[in-house]
């Protein structure tokens, strides 16, 4: 009966295009990093700046998971029609908000800032910011994370494509990354090692891997997994053990968010939480610029307590958002998704690769990949 269960939560994933629940779990983890740029003085415990990574988590998984189902379902991946769809999911929206910058600065009359935003420019133009001086501040500095995304997003691809279907020796070639991801310096490791464990789940729980492991992930209670992480975020947080320990313990979460249904992916897969969660791209360039205009006015109005401010810089950024969703993100997405379709199509033909018979039960993701 239980092989059956097990049987029957995969055959659901892989047919499943949409998983509303992690969606939530963004939105949860946008309202952690804006914690953490919040000029009102937050508890302690508020580790917020692990909001991201969570983030490096999902992406991981999800472009992995999107690439190995593209790579079932058509018997190839269109490495133009990826590229394309990640150049206009992302840099359209990310180049606004930092011309956004320009009006901003100029506004407050902070010429330190200006010059600030000026020397930072190259290396915010071109997704290098772990070579940004500190000289040049921390304009737009917490679109640090994207740099890292961005890399892996040009080379990971390949690399799934070498090793698909994956078996030993792919897994050793991940093993020899991930030894090698820990001698990196501390934000290049702590980025890459969450891409990675994210990555390694979605490899883990493919069709195409048939792995021993995958009846052990859909039998791990979800409220066990949220206590794993619970704790792993308090000893990071007190600095008792390295970030990759919550990296890892997020990708216990995610396995039951995706394969089980109960209470907790039921609360996450709530509108109130997935709506936030489908801008949480948009929401984490603007959250900085939001929270200096909101604590502007709420100083002005003698307020400065942080569960006050904070659900407001989070629903205001939500508002911002939302509105860049459907002037630019919205459509620049669906603009990319249409020229990718075309790539797809060319090289399907061009190829003429049949899909297996098993494809059609397979789905895309259609979660959105980034932040």
């Amino acid at each position: 009966m239980k092989g059956q269960e097990t049987e029957g939560a995969f055959s659901a994933y892989w047919s499943t295009s949409y998983f509303p629940a992690l969606d939530g779990l963004r939105a949860v983890c946008i309202a952690m990093v804006m914690s953490y740029h919040l000029h009102e003085k937050v508890p302690s415990f508020f580790y917020g700046e692990l909001g991201v990574d969570v983030f490096f988590v999902l992406s991981g998984f999800l472009i992995t998971t999107l690439l190995l189902r593209e790579k079932e379902r058509s018997g190839s991946v269109s490495l133009k029609g990826f590229y394309v769809r990640r150049a206009f999911r992302i840099l359209p929206v990310y180049y606004l908000v930092l011309l956004l910058y320009f009006p901003a600065i100029w506004l407050t009359h902070d010429s330190a800032r200006w010059h600030e935003l000026k020397g930072a420019l190259p290396y915010l133009l071109t997704f290098i910011q772990e070579f940004r001086p500190e000289s040049t501040g921390n304009v737009y500095a917490q679109t640090w994370s994207l740099g890292f995304e961005e890399k892996f997003y040009l080379f990971w691809p390949l690399l799934v494509l070498a090793f698909y279907p994956f078996r030993r020796r792919g897994f050793f070639v991940l093993l020899a990354i991930g030894t090698g991801i820990c001698f990196l310096p501390w934000l290049a490791s702590r980025s890459y090692a969450g891409l990675l464990f994210g990555s390694l789940l979605g490899i883990l729980l493919d069709r195409s891997t048939h792995s021993r492991m995958q009846p052990y992930f859909a039998k791990i209670n979800p409220w066990f997994a949220l206590g794993m992480v619970v704790v792993a975020y308090f000893l990071v947080g007190a600095g008792t053990v390295p970030v990759h320990f919550f990296s890892a313990a997020v990708v216990f979460l995610v396995a039951p968010l995706v394969l089980r249904w109960g209470i907790l992916r039921h609360i996450l897969s709530h509108p109130f939480m997935v709506v936030p969660g489908k801008r949480s791209y948009a929401m984490y360039l603007l959250h900085v610029l939001v929270i200096d205009t909101v604590t502007a006015v709420a100083k002005k109005l003698h307020i400065d307590i942080w569960f006050v401010v904070l659900p407001l810089a989070y629903f205001a950024t939500f508002l911002v958002a939302t509105a860049l969703f459907h002037l630019v993100e919205g459509p620049s997405i669906e603009y990319g998704r249409r020229l990718s379709r075309r790539m797809r199509a060319r090289l399907t033909e061009s190829l003429a690769i049949p899909a297996p018979p098993e494809a059609a039960q397979v789905r895309p993701i259609e979660n959105p990949v980034d932040v």
